[in-house]
């Protein structure tokens, strides 16, 4: 029992060490036109001209990537196979909305549109639903499973 906590614990520690580096490296490895844009003063100026379905291909693939390794970080905290089947559908879900919203607001000009933007696309590109996961189930398994 000790022993695998230990290695859940080892695996969780490099699971999270793998999200940190995807954001280390995130310039390099991601074609992000918008991670400059956004990094500016992005309310006064115009988006700049993006190839979108390259956009839409690297901002999938780093959501696909957090998805895995955050699936995975669920999976050695918890090892409860209806969370993982929970957790997959929740990111699913999440993916097409944000995705269909993203994709809509690429075209969008206005500075609510503009920050609605910025805050789609954080979600797509950060493990932001593994926090809201991980919290979530916490309290499902302190609870019983049982929601009061």
């Amino acid at each position: 029992m000790i022993i695998s906590r230990f290695f859940s614990s080892i695996v969780i520690m490099v699971l999270i060490t793998s999200l940190l580096l995807i954001r280390l490296y995130e310039v390099p490895l991601f074609n992000d036109p918008l991670y400059d844009y956004f990094h500016s003063d992005f309310q006064l100026y115009d988006l700049p001209k993006l190839n979108v379905w390259k956009l839409i291909a690297g901002t999938s693939l780093r959501y696909l990537l957090n998805m895995v390794l955050s699936l995975w970080i669920i999976w050695f905290l918890y090892k409860r196979e209806s969370y993982i089947h929970a957790a997959l559908w929740v990111y699913l879900f999440a993916y097409i909305i944000l995705m269909v919203a993203f994709t809509l607001l690429i075209d969008a000009d206005s500075s609510f549109m503009k920050m609605a933007l910025f805050y789609i696309r954080r979600f797509l590109i950060q493990p932001i639903l593994l926090f809201i996961l991980v919290a979530g189930f916490y309290f499902l398994k302190t609870k019983g499973n049982k929601l009061v």
